[in-house]
């Protein structure tokens, strides 16, 4: 399963029951960057999903979410391949 931040942002969305457009004003950006994001067409930033989270109120979804069978399997993979790419080119 891959991790979807477009569908976590929307949760945390959903859950204060904000529109995108009364969302995109409290992240003091536009509705449609909101839809593409939520729509995973363009990429956010870490700091971005922290923000979401505070606005709404929905940092048990995110932690939730991230600390799921699914997320931490997946964030394990990632990061095993990184420290296996770091040491053959060390090598």
């Amino acid at each position: 399963m891959d991790f979807d931040i477009g569908t976590l942002i929307k949760k945390c969305r959903k859950k204060a029951k904000l529109s995108q457009e009364a969302f995109a004003d409290l992240m003091h950006t536009t509705q449609s960057t909101i839809s593409r994001i939520e729509q995973n067409l363009i990429a956010c930033e870490a700091k971005f999903l922290a923000r979401a989270a505070a606005v709404t109120n929905s940092q048990d979804v995110v932690v939730a979410t991230l600390f799921s069978t699914d997320a931490a399997l997946q964030f394990l993979q990632t990061v095993h391949m990184f420290i296996g790419g770091m040491f053959l080119w060390i090598l």
